[in-house]
C-alpha cells in the first residue's frame, strides 16, 4: 500500500500555531514584535476579524500588561475589533514606560502601597524588578 502525500495547507498550519499561545505569545517579544508577528499568523491563518481573534491576541499578551488592560474602567477594548486591542496594548504599554521614567526621577511619588508595575523593557526578564505606581 502507498502512503498519500498531502499538500502542507499553510493556513491551516498558521491556526494551529494560534492555538498554542507558548508558540505565538509576546513571551520576550516587545509589543512592537509581539503584534508584528500575531499580524502576520493572522493573515497566513485567514482569520477573521472578531472576538475570537481579539481573544487570541489577549491570551498572547504578557501578563503584567494583560493585567493593566484588565484594571481599565473606561478605555477598554473592544472585543469585536482587534486593532483596538493593538492601540490599547500600546497605549497602556507606554503608560508603563511613562510611570517607569517617573519612579526613576522622583523616586518619593511612588510608595509600596500602590499597585506593582514592571518596566516593559523587563517584562521579559527573568528577574524584572518591580516599582509601584498609582492605582488609575
Amino acid at each position: 500500500m502507498k502512503a498519500e502525500s498531502f499538500p502542507i495547507d499553510s493556513a491551516k498550519s498558521t491556526a494551529l500555531v494560534l492555538r498554542n499561545r507558548k508558540q505565538y505569545g509576546q513571551g520576550k517579544r516587545t509589543l512592537d514584535e509581539y503584534i508584528d508577528f500575531f499580524q502576520v499568523l493572522v493573515k497566513q491563518a485567514a482569520y477573521p476579524d472578531g472576538l475570537q481573534l481579539c481573544l487570541t491576541f489577549q491570551d498572547g499578551l504578557h501578563p503584567v500588561l494583560m493585567e493593566h488592560i484588565d484594571n481599565l474602567a473606561e478605555a477598554h477594548p473592544d472585543d469585536k475589533q482587534v486593532a483596538s486591542w493593538y492601540k490599547v496594548a500600546w497605549d497602556q504599554w507606554q503608560l508603563m514606560e511613562i510611570w517607569w521614567d517617573l519612579s526613576q526621577a522622583h523616586p518619593a511619588l511612588c510608595s509600596t502601597s500602590m499597585v506593582t508595575l514592571q518596566h516593559p523593557a523587563f517584562l521579559h526578564s527573568v528577574s524584572a524588578p518591580a516599582l509601584a505606581t498609582p492605582a488609575l
